[in-house]
């Protein structure tokens, strides 16, 4: 649905946006062809040429009200446990790495063990 009106003066490098009513759509013939009735989406993305100047005279959408939502008991539990402190687990519950296998004390003891046997 029409909802603008888009004016142009070509000479003048200059266009215009304006709220349509149903008197301006109504009325003669001249006038109707020298508006381009639009709607709001169309009217919002209106380019003019590179040098134009766009003057858009319409009254400003009005804000949509939306209500915030009703929390529920869900989200607040949900909510809470994001928030709540962690537990760190004990040393004791902790897992322990495993001893790793003792090393040769000195170096010619690790030679005779690498050696083959007679």
């Amino acid at each position: 649905m029409a909802t603008a009106g888009l004016g142009y003066d070509v000479p003048g490098t200059r266009a215009w946006l304006y709220d349509l009513d149903a008197a301006t759509i109504a009325g003669t013939s001249r006038q109707r062809d020298m508006i381009m009735p639009l709607c709001r989406t169309h009217a919002n993305r209106i380019k003019v040429p590179v040098g134009w100047v766009l003057d858009d005279q319409r009254a400003p959408e009005p804000e949509p009200v939306v209500a915030p939502p009703e929390p529920s008991a869900a989200a607040a539990e949900s909510a809470a446990s994001l928030f709540a402190p962690r537990s760190r687990p004990e040393p004791a519950e902790m897992p322990q790495p495993e001893p790793e296998p003792a090393a040769p004390s000195s170096l010619l003891e690790r030679a005779f063990r690498a050696a083959p046997s007679r």
